[in-house]
């Protein structure tokens, strides 16, 4: 048996709008949420049309009007994209609107945008599907004639998967009513850049550092209104409808991190020559959108935990880019320096509880961020939607904890140093060793101080 989409009736108006007799076709993006029991669409995105289109693939005579589909430009406005969705919110495939005599290859095109997508999404983040995960992705081809549409699912961990026929249903207040979780989260994360590392690996260097905070997050402990629940536990357990709703609640969650035990057994410490180090530091604003259809309270916490994840992730990748324009990683003369990064934005899908998010330099405006919208998402939202109040940046963010947690945006310095280097040690080394060689140095230098006397 296939699975069934639950689409958001908005969707179809959208997808009519898009039927253009002057273009042989359009694709676009699907977003929603995965669950065991139920799909949900919430929005469809369109393909932006390049300004130039000659800088596509150009078509020979004899070729289908399909291969001249620019893939490279779809993948990369997918992982635009999936920077803009909270927790909870996923690329769930792609949809292709053409004429009836393109129907046929019509489905070898969106098996391959299918699996490209997914691999382009996927790269970027810092943290892979667990085993219970969802992974089929939807296929949808529409006929701009028939009005037809042809529904069917690929499972992105199999390239040899065939084709699975699924249900598409529109319905109304699919997006109306989701249950948002928040949270306030600091994150401070050391990382050394190698001796060996040049400023073309200094992004490497924080992935593999990231990396390992991951793993930190991924441990973590999760109190969902001051409650620790189980994983298998519904959500909103207890709550009653009433005349056919919930009346659904909001969560607020704390984070706690747990730090590594030592084991007992013994370790040796990682020493690794460095030429600086990369610091960031700052409170993250995190939330996270689940269904309302018997949610697990394992569902929730893991979108919210890939939130946090992604929205380190996202906005370190777009100072990174933002650096690379400006030159900036190329100024050998810089000895340290400190840079914000973007700080989030939030705005409602139109006629929708759900809200999605983009990513704010202290340089830009709001209406740069509109055009944002309009441009990756289609969405045409006023300045006054956003709430850009979320995070309140600062000049820097620092670690005290005596104060209660700021909403600031994290800072990234980047130190580096061509006299001298320093020495990083691995944070799992054992504390008992570290202190009993300590205690050795001190015997030691008591024992020649008494004997030179």
């Amino acid at each position: 048996m296939g699975r069934s989409y639950f689409v958001e009736e908005a969707v179809e108006l959208y997808l009519s709008r898009l039927i253009v007799k002057e273009k042989d076709y359009v694709t676009g993006l699907l977003v929603g949420q995965l669950s065991q029991q139920r799909d949900f669409i919430v929005l469809a995105v369109r393909t932006p049309v390049k300004d130039e289109e000659s800088d596509g693939p150009q078509r020979k005579t004899g070729q289908s009007k399909l291969d001249g589909l620019d893939e490279e430009w779809a993948t990369e406005h997918a992982h635009q994209v999936s920077r803009m969705l909270p927790g909870g919110l996923f690329v769930l495939g792609v949809f292709l609107i053409t004429s009836p005599e393109l129907s046929k290859e019509a489905q070898n095109v969106l098996r391959k945008l299918v699996f490209s997508v997914d691999r382009t999404v996927m790269k970027t983040r810092l943290w892979h599907y667990a085993e219970d995960d969802v992974t089929d992705r939807v296929a949808l081809h529409f006929c701009s004639v028939a009005k037809k549409i042809t529904c069917r699912t690929y499972d992105v961990r199999d390239a040899k998967c065939s084709a699975k026929p699924a249900d598409w249903k529109y319905q109304s207040g699919v997006s109306s009513s989701w249950v948002p979780l928040e949270c306030t989260i600091k994150v401070d994360i050391h990382v050394p850049l190698p001796a060996t590392s040049v400023k073309q690996d200094f992004q490497r260097s924080l992935r593999d550092g990231l990396a390992k905070w991951a793993l930190q997050i991924e441990k973590s402990v999760f109190l969902l209104n001051g409650q620790v629940k189980e994983e298998d536990s519904e959500l909103l357990y207890g709550q009653k409808k009433s005349r056919g709703t919930f009346p659904l609640p909001s969560f607020v969650v704390q984070v706690l991190t747990q730090i590594p035990q030592s084991s007992g057994e013994r370790s040796t410490a990682a020493v690794q020559v460095c030429t600086g180090s990369t610091h960031l530091q700052g409170v993250l604003k995190c939330r996270a959108y689940i269904h309302s259809n018997k949610p697990k309270v394992k569902d929730a916490v893991q979108a919210l935990k890939r939130d946090i994840l992604n929205t380190v992730s996202d906005r370190c990748e777009a100072l990174f880019e933002d650096l690379l324009l400006d030159g900036t990683l190329d100024q050998k003369e810089s000895v340290k320096t400190s840079h914000s990064l973007p700080r989030r934005v939030f705005a409602p899908i139109v006629g929708s509880g759900v809200k999605l998010c983009g990513y704010m330099f202290d340089d830009e405006a709001a209406g740069e961020i509109r055009e944002r919208f309009l441009e990756l998402l289609d969405q045409d939202l006023k300045e006054e939607d956003f709430d850009i109040a979320e995070e309140i940046n600062t000049e820097k963010a620092t670690s005290d904890t005596g104060d209660a947690p700021r909403l600031v945006t994290p800072n990234i310095e980047h130190q580096e140093s061509n006299k001298t280097s320093t020495v990083a040690f691995s944070v799992q080394q054992n504390l008992g060793v570290v202190l009993a060689a300590a205690c050795a140095l001190l015997a030691i230098a008591i024992s020649l101080h008494y004997y030179i006397n």
